[in-house]
Formats: structure tokens, sequence, C-alpha cells
């Protein structure tokens, strides 16, 4: 990267709070990121938006998880069509059933310990 110093314009209208002898910078011979560098951003930002997921939804999917896996051990098939409408137990559905549940119990001043 360059760093190319211009001289102030004459002809170059004035704004107020500048100072006429202050000179004007630009960067010069700027290369772009190109396709690795690119691809590289949005693995970073996905990596962002993920982890921030993961601190606003954790422990609501580490329960889903944890009763997704257990649901089968403990009720029967009939019992689950009667429930979920299908022999096996859906994650999303037991997931927002956690995230209802848990903001129902911040609104009711419900604290886990």
């Amino acid at each position: 990267m360059e760093v190319e110093i211009l001289p102030p314009a004459e002809g170059q209208p004035f704004r107020a709070g500048q100072d006429r002898e202050q000179p004007k910078v630009r960067l010069t011979h700027v290369r772009a990121l190109g396709l690795f560098g690119t691809l590289l951003a949005l693995l970073t930002m996905g990596a962002a938006v993920g982890v921030g997921f993961l601190a606003f939804f954790g422990t609501t999917l580490l329960a889903a998880g944890l009763v997704t896996l257990t649901w089968p051990v403990v009720f029967s098939a009939d019992f689950t069509q009667w429930v979920f409408g299908a022999t096996r137990v859906p994650f999303w559905k037991l997931f927002l059933l956690f995230l209802v549940a848990g903001t129902v119990m911040k609104l009711l001043g419900v604290r886990r310990k």
C-alpha cells in the first residue's frame, strides 16, 4: 500500500472548520481481497452468527437435543404419534416448545437454580 499526499486544490469549495493548508491523503495501489479473501470474510461472518446463535439459544438447543434423544426410550411410538403427529419426535417442535416455555418462565419471574 502506498500513500500519496495531494496538494490542496485551488478551485475546490472550502468547508467550515477545514484548514486551507491541510493536505489531502489518498491511498494508491490498494488491492482487492480477491476470491479467497472474500470466502474467508464470509466464513468469519458465518462463525460470528453461529456463536451469537449459540449464545442466545445454547441451553434451549441442548435441552431440546437431550429430550429428542431420550424421548423414544421413555415413551412409546403410539404416545409420540398422539402428541406430535409423527412416530418420531421432531427436533424443531421441541426446540420451539422449550423456547416458549423459557420465555413464559422469564415473564412470570421463575428463576432457575
